[in-house]
Formats: C-alpha cells, sequence, structure tokens
C-alpha cells in the first residue's frame, strides 16, 4: 500500500506542473476574466432586499401599596407591581412572545414575517426600578405599532390582576372602617333620641333630673376610623398601572435593509473565484 502511494505521488505532482504550466500561458487573459466578473458583479450585483423596521419605547411599571404599609403602616407606602427583571424575564418566555405575537392586528401582507420577527425579537432591558426599554422588529411600521400595541394590551392584562391583587387588602381595609363608622353614627343617632326623650320625660316631672348618657368616649374611635378610611382613600388614589409608551415621541422607529443569505453567500463565492484566478494569474510560473 504504501508503494502504490509512493508511485502515485509522482504522477500527482506531474500533471499538477502540466496544469500549472498550461495556465500559466494564459494568464493575461485569466487575469483580465478575473477583473471583468469582479467589475460585473460590483456593477450589476443587486441582491434582493428584505426591509426591517425596529421599534424602541419603553415601558412604565405601575405602583400599588404593599401589604406591610395597609397593614401595619411599616416600609413604603408604594412598590412597583413587579420588579424589572422579573418583568424582563416575563417578556422573554416563549409562551408570553407568542401571545403578543398571535395578538397582534399585523398587515396581511406582512404578517408572517412580522409574528417572526417579533417572537425572534421582543427584550427589554432594565432602566432603573420602575423603567424598561423595549425593542423589537417587525416587516412595516405599522406592524411595529401594532406589535406595540399588543404588548401594550398582554401587559396590562397581566399588571391589573397584579393590581388588583395589591388593592384588595386595603379595599377590605376601608370598607371595613366604614362599617365601623356606620355603627358608631347609628349608636350615637340612638343615644341622641334617648337624649331627647330624657330631656322630655325630665320637662314634665318634678324632680332631680336624671344623668343622660354620653357620646364623648364614642368620638376618639371615629375620629381615628376616619383618618384611617382617608389615608388609605389617598392612598388607594396614588396608585398607577403600567403603561407602555407605544405612540411618539417615546416610540422611534427605523428601518434597515437584509439581503437573502442565498445572494450574499453567490456573490461572495464569485469573488473569491474572480480573487483566486487574479492571484494565480499574476503568480510566479513554477518551476519545472
Amino acid at each position: 500500500m504504501d508503494q502504490n502511494d509512493t508511485e502515485l505521488a509522482p504522477d500527482a505532482r506531474s500533471v499538477l506542473k502540466f496544469i500549472a504550466t498550461r495556465v500559466w500561458g494564459f494568464k493575461w487573459l485569466i487575469g483580465s476574466a478575473a477583473l471583468v466578473v469582479a467589475a460585473l458583479v460590483f456593477a450589476f450585483y443587486r441582491p434582493s432586499t428584505t426591509e426591517l423596521w425596529t421599534g424602541k419605547s419603553k415601558l412604565t411599571i405601575g405602583m400599588a401599596p404593599p401589604l406591610p404599609f395597609v397593614l401595619q403602616r411599616s416600609g413604603p407606602p408604594l412598590v412597583p407591581l413587579e420588579p424589572p427583571r422579573e418583568l424582563i424575564g416575563r417578556m422573554s418566555a416563549q409562551d408570553f412572545k407568542n401571545k403578543v405575537a398571535s395578538r397582534a392586528a399585523f398587515d396581511p401582507k406582512t404578517a408572517s414575517l412580522s409574528k417572526d420577527m417579533v417572537i425572534s425579537s421582543l427584550r427589554g432591558i432594565v432602566l432603573d426600578d420602575r423603567d424598561v426599554a423595549v425593542e423589537l422588529s417587525a416587516g412595516s411600521p405599522g406592524d411595529i405599532h401594532a406589535a406595540f400595541a399588543a404588548l401594550a394590551a398582554e401587559i396590562s392584562e397581566v399588571h391589573g390582576e397584579l393590581l388588583k391583587r395589591y388593592l384588595q387588602p386595603l379595599r377590605a381595609q376601608i370598607d371595613d372602617a366604614n362599617a365601623r363608622v356606620a355603627l358608631i353614627e347609628k349608636a350615637s343617632e340612638n343615644l341622641n333620641e334617648r337624649l331627647l326623650t330624657a330631656e322630655s320625660s325630665d320637662k314634665n316631672r318634678s324632680g332631680p333630673a336624671i344623668g343622660a348618657p354620653s357620646i364623648t368616649p364614642t368620638l376618639p374611635a371615629w375620629n381615628q376610623l376616619k383618618d384611617r378610611i382617608q389615608v388609605d382613600e389617598n392612598l388607594s388614589g396614588l396608585t398607577e398601572p403600567t403603561v407602555v409608551w407605544s405612540a411618539p415621541p417615546m416610540l422611534s422607529i427605523a428601518s434597515r435593509s437584509v439581503g437573502t443569505l442565498r445572494q450574499s453567500l453567490t456573490a461572495g463565492f464569485l469573488m473569491l473565484v474572480a480573487i483566486g484566478l487574479l492571484t494565480l494569474a499574476i503568480s510566479p510560473k513554477a518551476k519545472s
């Protein structure tokens, strides 16, 4: 086997030398052809391009009162509905991206491309404790707006449920305080009626007046409850929903053109062939 390889090696070298000798004779023709091919590629090659659009905006996470502050008045009165990093993790989930892409009202002409682009490009970047930068791509400016509208609707649903959970204890506390105030006020009305009745009886009879009941002990509790209701109502009014800024000037849209992969590879291959032929043509003649 080694002997056969030794016998074949000289033949292969002879063939290569023969080819190099023949090619060398046409070096100027080959070099000229290579230059012509390169010029034609640069002059006439126009790859079909797909125009893509990228939209950049941000969302601001809503605020709500946490349970420790509602029950014990401890800690900050308002906190974000969801930490920014957790929200980005939610947005990066494939299921969430599919929901956004399916929900968007894309242009039928670019719907297929835009759906794939939104699923592959949707991402978020933390800006601060509440703001998250959002970026996605689609097949047209209209599809960018549609994608952001779908994102806003999806986020609103999720964070709307979170906001309800945050507000449930606060609403329950307000309702309880209102009920207790109503009981105190009803008891006060009954006491007032008894006072009026006692005064009438005292006028119609002689003798020392009977001591009337007092409503003074209920006043501090009533005042505390009214103050709590006022604070809780103000706190409820300070809550904010999450907002996706999906309109200018917060939303910026830019276009970019992308050539098809096959045509780009073809152009690259032709240029490599031209460079190879030109190099072969101008290289020194192989010595025999």
